[in-house]
Formats: C-alpha cells, sequence, structure tokens
C-alpha cells in the first residue's frame, strides 16, 4: 500500500475526506479495485453530500486492514467472512448464558444529534467544550451542527458527571482516558485480526470473531469497574453502597 500523498495529510482536518479518486491515490490501489471491495461488502459506503461520496479514515483503515490480510493468504471472500463474523458477533447472552439484564449492550446504536439539542444536555460545555468533546469520540461531526453521538452512555455518563459537580475539565480528562483506553484495546485487536493465519480452521476463527466482540465488550467493562473498586477499597459487591455513603460523607475532605 503506498504511503499517503504530502497534499492529503491526515492530521490537518480533524475529519479527513476524500473522493474515490483521492483514496485510491492515497493507498495506491486503482479505483476499480475499491469499487470492487465495496460490491463485495468489504469496504462500507461513503458519507454523501449532495451527488458527491467521500470517505474518511475509517475507510483508510478499512483498506489497511485488508491489504495486511491479503498479505497473509486471504482471499476477499474470506476477508468478508472475516468481517462479517465480527460484525455478527454473537449477543453475550448466547455467549455467557446470562440474563439480558446483566449485560452490557454490545450493540449500542449510535444516535443523531444537532448543537441546539447538544446544547440543552450540556450547556456547561456548549459550545466552548465542543470541540474537546469532538476529540474525546464522544462526538463526531457528520455535517454542520449535526452529530452522531456514538455512545449515548458515554454522553449520559457526562452529563451525570456534570450534575455530580465535576468541571467541564474534569469530565474532558475522564473522556479522554476512556479514549485513550479504547484506541489502545482497539489497535491490538485490528492487529491480531490482521495476523489471523488463513490456513486454520473457519469455525474456530469464526467463534474467536463472533464470541470476541461480546466477551470483549463485558470483559473490558467488567475489568474496568474491578479496577476502580480495587483502588476505592471495595474487595466485594456488598461493599460498593456503603464505600459510595463514604465517599458522599467525606467529599471535600482533605482527610
Amino acid at each position: 500500500m503506498a504511503e499517503p500523498a504530502a497534499n492529503l495529510a491526515l492530521d490537518d482536518d480533524p475529519v479527513p475526506k476524500w473522493t474515490i479518486d483521492e483514496l485510491a491515490g492515497l493507498v495506491g490501489l486503482p479505483v476499480r479495485t475499491l469499487r470492487e471491495y465495496q460490491s463485495g461488502g468489504i469496504l462500507h459506503a461513503p458519507r454523501r453530500q449532495g451527488r458527491v461520496g467521500w470517505y474518511g479514515i475509517s475507510h483508510l483503515r478499512r483498506l489497511q486492514l485488508i491489504a495486511r490480510l491479503r498479505d497473509r493468504g486471504y482471499s476477499l471472500a474470506g476477508i468478508a467472512d472475516l468481517l462479517g463474523n465480527w460484525s455478527a458477533g454473537a449477543d453475550l447472552g448466547e455467549v455467557l448464558g446470562l440474563e439480558p439484564d446483566q449485560l452490557v449492550h454490545i450493540d449500542e446504536p449510535g444516535a443523531p444529534a444537532d448543537l441546539d439539542q447538544l446544547r440543552t444536555l450540556l450547556p456547561t460545555m456548549i459550545p466552548d467544550h465542543l470541540a474537546a468533546l469532538e476529540a474525546t469520540g464522544v462526538l463526531e461531526l457528520m455535517q454542520p451542527d449535526r452529530f452522531c453521538v456514538p455512545s449515548p452512555s458515554l454522553l449520559q455518563l457526562t452529563v451525570d458527571a456534570l450534575d455530580a459537580g465535576l468541571t467541564p475539565d474534569g469530565v474532558i480528562a475522564l473522556l479522554n482516558a476512556i479514549s485513550q483506553a479504547a484506541d489502545t484495546v482497539t489497535d491490538q485487536v485490528v492487529r491480531q485480526i490482521g495476523a489471523l493465519p488463513a490456513d486454520r480452521d473457519p469455525q474456530a476463527t469464526a467463534t474467536f470473531l463472533q464470541r470476541g466482540r461480546g466477551l470483549l465488550a463485558h470483559g473490558v467493562g467488567r475489568l474496568t469497574l474491578h479496577r476502580i473498586g480495587q483502588r476505592l477499597g471495595v474487595d466485594t459487591e456488598a461493599e460498593l453502597d456503603p464505600t459510595i455513603r463514604r465517599i458522599i460523607e467525606h467529599r471535600g475532605d482533605p482527610t
């Protein structure tokens, strides 16, 4: 895959976008190859503005993953199977046999939002901290004054944290930490998917990918909560309520 062209820098624009010709030049592939990937379902459709399709950083990363898999001997059909198995991951209840109300929602749908809605939800952060919220990934700019909220849960966490008295800077610091942790996990998962050998049992690979989504979502969340409990001195779930009460009672107490 070709190095990014100098006039198509990735860091200058917080929401990179290219036409299909520009993207093809960026990755060193013919336009017809990109269209073949689209028709085969392994490259997602561009975002449309009028009659023009715009491709972004997610398309670039998908093409980089496709290139790594092809280098490891995967056919286009095999890549489609891999990506399809990941996208159609098993519900965590099927994986672990737990009740639905015990689980995180691994396929939490994103939600649209406009600037007025965000200003109503976050009056102390919009518009002054809008760019910082975008940088954390809690908001994604889709078009002028129109946003996607990839995880409404994190947006609700933001609202609750502000209501509890965290400063906007404190909330941004928390969201940045979550974003950085997510990037670390994401990079490693994508790296290992790209390293999957093409000659292994297809069913074992499918099982890893399908169950992996649910196990990752639940496992990372539970491990994080467990580590927070350890930092708070909570050894068991039964100690959580009194610990929370103790924190509330001693707010502002330097000891």
